[in-house]
């Protein structure tokens, strides 16, 4: 194993040269190695920083493109939902959608472009501030560059205060042609305008053919007499701002009927898409459906069939998640899909191999299901020996695997499964859990193979063993200072993410934040409801947790093995309690449950009226039930209001709450 010092030579010497290949490439445009031999070197850069993330250095070339949030930029916390969109993938899934949303309906159909999404913030008229999408919550400021692009308005004739989303592309022309000047480096128009926006220096971008279309728009200081998507769309027109072509507004019963149009034109189109996007065209119901935690429930991307390529199955093997179930892939023979090279790709299940009649040595056609998944569609020629079958037992433990409940896949059940025991380990201490920096995939499986960690809490005692880790190839004292500290930072992290990061079967980010909207904001508090005896009724009552989640709730409170984990992670100091949102001396509404619904002209986005009760003393819930003490409804209130109204719930409408804070003196 190498030294930690000469893989510390390495990166530095690799992002140097990475670094002057680049200034070459942009700037002197004289290019002195082959593709092939820079994304070489890119390749072991990027492996390097994966395995010994502690010695990245802040100039590293693999950090200007392909990350939403860079150290490069100012952070902007957005002042409206940034949400993704929820994916159909064919008419079946796409009707059920319009017929439970409404099939008599106005929809709109648009073109979903496929380049680099972009909010836009004007005051008055004038552009203000660009920002990236970056976490949903918070993005990078990118205005400058952003500005850089030419149809984009920087001053709107009607002097409007008005926040836009939009997407970044690059037409399939203008991409080719200043591809070939840097010798075909980029993949393709979505990366090169991904990129492009994270550049350091508003000239450089300028010299890059980018475009934008603008598709959507929020009004924070009300919609006023605005009804409709399509008057946005003809406001954000009037205003200069350049729209995809080709949207269109369709009843419900005729939007099935369009797909085809589109799908015969998308390979015709100039410029990039991926699919439709359609949307609910009343503002007023968008507010009644409102959205999940990531997604609206009032639009659908709709996803053209995947490109596929033709390949070859050279193995199969198998991963082991946390939760036991089994995933066979195939090991093809690399291919470029969609501007990555993919060696492997995902055959989900038996069912699904059997189905397909794939094997060892079958010529295949390989996709990417969402443009991110490479998975197995087709089987050209029949494999020399068959469809492959999975084994009887685990992989990792010999356990004997099952199929849980009414599931198509296969389970390793023993919870001791060496395979699952380290990826619960990898995925508490990922970044999107309780980021332990230094802490990757290389470092858990050495720590877990020489018998330091098995279960979680013993990474928590790591700090005793710290000599010995330094006496390991590859860990420097430095290297081991940073894991130290970032397993005892990690103690800082509240309920929200303690929760979520156990790898609890069913039991994620947006059922913690439920719980929590509920009142159940620590582990204490949720183990005494499950052990009441109307649990599971109770726990029906909490809009968005289904009979598999609660059915985890119940096992998982009263599992001896998972009490026993959380008791002594809280003994080693890790939290299991909530942090408080901060509180006003005001409480007028202590003591009470609102929920909220309908649209609004002074609460936009509505979660603005909902953090002024929650501030003030009130508690937030999603649904309405015999609990909720108020109901605040705007226009197009429809169901919550129907059935507050059955439970005698106090029903406020915002004219009504508007004189209630003004009586409080509580302003916004």
């Amino acid at each position: 194993m190498e030294s930690e010092e000469s893989i510390s030579k390495r990166i530095k010497k690799l992002t140097k040269e990475i670094n002057s290949h680049n200034e070459r490439y942009y700037k002197d445009n004289s290019p002195s190695i082959s593709d092939q031999e820079y994304d070489s070197l890119f390749s072991e850069l990027k492996k390097l920083e994966k395995d010994h993330p502690h010695l990245s250095l802040k100039n590293s070339p693999t950090k200007s493109v392909g990350s939403d949030l860079t150290n490069q930029f100012t952070k902007f916390k957005h002042q409206i939902p940034v949400l993704s969109l929820e994916n159909t993938y064919n008419l079946e899934e796409l009707s059920d959608w319009i017929i439970k949303t409404g099939i008599d309906l106005e929809y709109s159909v648009e073109w979903k472009i496929d380049g680099a999404s972009m909010i836009l913030y004007y005051e008055n008229g004038i552009l203000e501030t660009c920002v990236t999408r970056g976490s949903g919550g918070i993005g990078d400021v990118v205005t400058e560059n952003v500005k850089t692009i030419k149809s984009l308005p920087q001053n709107l004739k009607s002097k409007l205060s008005i926040t836009v989303r939009g997407e970044i592309f690059m037409n399939f022309a203008e991409f080719e042609e200043f591809n070939e000047e840097f010798g075909g480096k980029f993949a393709n128009p979505r990366n090169l305008a991904a990129g492009s926006i994270k550049q350091k220096d508003p000239n450089e971008v300028a010299k890059r053919p980018l475009r934008i279309f603008l598709y959507d728009a929020f009004l924070p200081k009300g919609r006023k007499k605005i009804q409709t998507h399509f008057e946005i769309l003809k406001i954000l027109k009037d205003d200069g701002f350049p729209l995809a072509p080709d949207t269109e507004i369709l009843s419900g019963k005729d939007v099935l009927g369009k797909i085809k149009k589109y799908n015969d034109r998308k390979d015709k189109m100039p410029f990039p898409v991926d699919g439709l996007v359609i949307k609910v065209n009343s503002l007023a119901l968008r507010d009644s459906l409102g959205e999940t935690s990531h997604s609206p429930r009032w639009a659908r991307a709709f996803k053209f069939d995947a490109l596929l390529k033709e390949t070859v199955i050279e193995e199969i093997d198998f991963a082991i998640g946390r939760t036991g179930k089994i995933t066979p892939r195939a090991k093809v023979t690399p291919i470029a899909l969609g501007g990555t090279t993919v060696t492997y790709a995902t055959l989900h299940n038996q069912d699904y191999i059997d189905t397909l009649g794939a094997g060892i040595g079958a010529k295949v056609l390989i996709s990417k299901r969402g443009e991110i998944i490479p998975a197995v569609e087709k089987i050209v020629q029949a494999p020399p020996k068959g469809v492959f079958k999975l084994p009887t037992n685990c992989p990792s433990c010999k356990s004997k695997l099952t199929k849980v409940d009414d599931s198509v896949d296969f389970f390793c059940t023993n919870r001791a499964c060496p395979e699952r025991e380290k990826n619960t380990l990898i995925f508490y201490c990922s970044k999107k859990q309780m980021n332990i920096e230094g802490l990757g995939e290389r470092q858990i499986e050495i720590f877990y193979e020489l018998g330091w960690i098995k279960k979680i809490p013993d990474l928590y005692s790591l700090h005793k063993l710290k000599d010995k880790i330094q006496a390991l190839d590859g860990f420097g004292e430095k290297s081991v200072q940073i894991i130290l500290a970032s397993i005892e930072k990690s103690k800082e992290k509240d309920f929200r993410f303690t929760l979520p990061s156990l790898g609890l079967n069913e039991i994620g980010p947006k059922v913690t934040e439920i719980l929590i909207e509920q009142a159940i904001d620590s582990w204490e508090k949720l183990v005494n409801l499950c052990n009441q005896s109307e649990a599971e009724k109770e726990l029906e009552t909490f809009h968005g947790i289904g009979p598999r989640t609660i059915a985890a709730l119940l096992f998982y409170t009263k599992d001896k093995e998972t009490k026993q984990m959380v008791k002594q992670l809280m003994s080693l100091g890790v939290r299991f309690t909530s942090d408080e949102k901060e509180k006003s001396d005001i409480q007028p509404f202590l003591g009470q449950s609102w929920c909220v619904t309908g649209s609004f002209e002074n609460f936009q986005p509505r979660d603005i009226a909902m953090d002024i009760i929650t501030k003030h003393g009130g508690r937030k819930v999603s649904s309405v039930s015999s609990k909720t003490t108020h109901l605040l409804y705007g226009t197009g209130a429809g169901s919550k209001l129907e059935k507050a109204n059955e439970l005698g719930v106090i029903t406020i409408n915002e004219n009504d709450f508007l004189q209630l804070l003004k009586k409080e003196g509580i302003s916004f």
